[in-house]
């Protein structure tokens, strides 16, 4: 079982129990994804999995009223090239991270869930929302594009047609329109969201931790490496259950 343990920076603090890992970003009051948040994920995101084996969940979570609103675009207005480029990789290798961790990844989000804070949440396994939550990609009326994955992950979260709609029009969606389309997974009352959350975490973390990690390893080979090489490695994952060697199967 893990321990209960806290960690802490300026802007993420990280609490573990019970076998579940609670990321919290405190970049108030729009929860910017800049630097130093950025930063602080990836150290976080890379310690804690590491320091906790057991672990069976990760859970997102933000303080104040909002997930996160993305970038601030106009502080970043005097960027070269070369630290545009910089700051996009730090993003793109941070999710990546994320979306690898070998146990389901829950993002809690409410508020404005917008930009790159909305691409955050979609390299996430499931997302819970408040009713008040609003979730859009602004950059098209940015003159900019996507960041941190966004062109991707949004298309297989909500198809093609519908990711390239949203990032044309830059629109707003609502809490209701976003479970209606499959971008979250569920929708709760906001004074509600992080009990749910919790729950919702609970619940998966008292699963297998060798079926966790093998049902998100099956999937994401299926979506990355294709339909036919996830089917094959099912049969390989479900062979090596019963290999004594690898104790895999948890017998209850």
């Amino acid at each position: 079982m893990v321990k209960e343990s806290i960690m802490k920076n300026t802007v993420i603090s990280t609490s573990c129990k019970d076998m579940i890992s609670t990321v919290v970003i405190d970049n108030q009051p729009m929860n910017y994804l800049d630097r130093e948040v950025l930063a602080g994920l990836n150290k976080t995101v890379s310690e804690v999995h590491g320091e906790n084996p057991e672990l069976r969940v990760v859970l997102f979570t933000a303080k104040g009223r909002n997930f996160s609103a993305g970038i601030d675009y106009a502080s970043f207005i005097k960027m070269t090239k070369a630290e545009a480029g910089h700051f996009a990789d730090m993003g793109y290798s941070l999710l990546k991270h994320i979306e690898n961790l070998p146990v389901p990844v829950i993002a809690a989000v409410k508020g404005e869930t917008t930009g790159a804070g909305l691409g955050l949440a979609l390299a996430a396994d499931i997302r819970i929302a408040s009713s008040d939550a609003v979730f859009s990609f602004p950059e098209a009326r940015l003159g900019l594009p996507p960041i941190f994955g966004s062109s991707q992950r949004l298309y297989k979260t909500v198809g093609v047609g519908r990711a390239k709609e949203l990032l044309f029009t830059a629109r707003t969606v609502d809490a209701e329109e976003a479970l209606r389309i499959g971008l979250v997974n569920k929708v709760v009352p906001a004074d509600a969201l992080d009990q749910e959350a919790e729950r919702l975490a609970s619940r998966i973390a008292n699963n297998s931790l060798s079926s966790l990690r093998s049902i998100k390893m099956l999937v994401n080979y299926g979506l990355t490496e294709g339909y036919e090489v996830g089917l094959k490695e099912e049969v390989t994952a479900f062979s090596e259950a019963f290999n004594p060697d690898t104790k895999q199967w948890e017998r209850m």
